[in-house]
């Protein structure tokens, strides 16, 4: 099933459970065959076949949002979430903004080893960012292998400590499971993924995925 048809099925069964406040799907018009190539040519990436029907058949992103207003139905790591996917544009943007960072972390570098401002340098000029969160965390597609990594906004001042973990196989792969706990948000990834990426199976899940299965 299309990525556009998966999202707006969860945020329709969400919307069943009265209990919850769930937001509308926004988007934004559908992108050119030719305004898609450019960014992938500035980028040197070529999006997957999913998301570039997506991009140029939908929408150029997709966002929705839901919250349990603090009553914990699925328990307390599972109380808030949705989708923000968001649009070439922005990816190229915010792809930039990555590189210019490395850039100036590598000067830093120089002068004094750090482990977060390391891992900064050694993985974000190959991430590219599909999924943003309020809190600058993104999920990323790691041009090196096709899987999708979460990325640490703070990693260069706190450390690694999620950054890298894998959330999936690729984007079809994530888009499929991550539905199945209707995109939940949960503060500790490493609570919800074994070797494979999210497992739908974990207990932190448990309250959830009888919703959508």
């Amino acid at each position: 099933m299309e990525i556009f048809h998966i999202v707006n099925a969860v945020r329709q069964k969400l919307s069943q459970y009265d209990a919850l406040q769930v937001s509308e799907i926004l988007n934004d018009k559908p992108i050119s065959q030719d305004e898609l190539s450019e960014i992938e040519s500035h980028i040197s990436f070529k999006f997957p076949d999913s998301l570039r029907h997506l991009f140029i058949n939908h929408s150029s992103s997709l966002r929705f949002s839901w919250d349990d207003d603090g009553k914990r139905f699925f328990g307390e790591d599972c109380r808030y979430g949705g989708l923000n996917l968001i649009s070439p544009i922005q990816i190229k943007n915010l792809f930039e903004d990555m590189r210019e960072m490395v850039e100036e972390t590598k000067a830093e570098l120089s002068e004094e080893y750090d482990e977060g401002k390391q891992a900064l340098v050694d993985d974000w000029s190959f991430w590219i960012p599909i999924v943003l969160f309020h809190n600058g965390d993104a999920f990323c597609i790691d041009t090196r292998t096709g899987n999708i990594v979460f990325l640490e906004h703070d990693v260069m001042d706190g450390g690694p400590n999620l950054h890298g973990i894998v959330l999936a196989q690729n984007i079809d792969d994530l888009i499929s499971k991550w539905s199945i706990v209707g995109f939940v948000d949960i503060y500790d990834w490493t609570e919800g993924v074994n070797d494979d990426g999210i497992n739908i199976e974990s207990p932190v899940f448990s309250k959830l995925v009888p919703l959508f299965v």
